[in-house]
């Protein structure tokens, strides 16, 4: 997913464009929406932490840190 999302920004998307895009949108597109994508109550609890801020690089989502799965962690 890392590569697409700085396919993303290479092609002129800004960092939360691309975000945006692969999380919400994507949730959006499958009907999802609510369910999936955002951090919000009744919605999956899947998400990736971060050891730098994407939004200041996109690279920096290969940074990770931790990874949380059904509101359990990972890795």
């Amino acid at each position: 997913e890392h590569i697409e999302l700085e396919m993303m920004v290479d092609s002129g998307m800004t960092p939360m464009q691309a975000l945006v895009a692969a999380t919400g949108d994507a949730a959006r597109c499958y009907g999802k929406t609510g369910q999936f994508g955002t951090l919000a109550a009744g919605a999956a609890a899947d998400l990736m932490i971060l050891n730098a801020n994407p939004l200041e690089n996109i690279r920096n989502t290969r940074s990770i840190d931790a990874v949380w799965i059904n509101g359990k962690k990972a890795y």
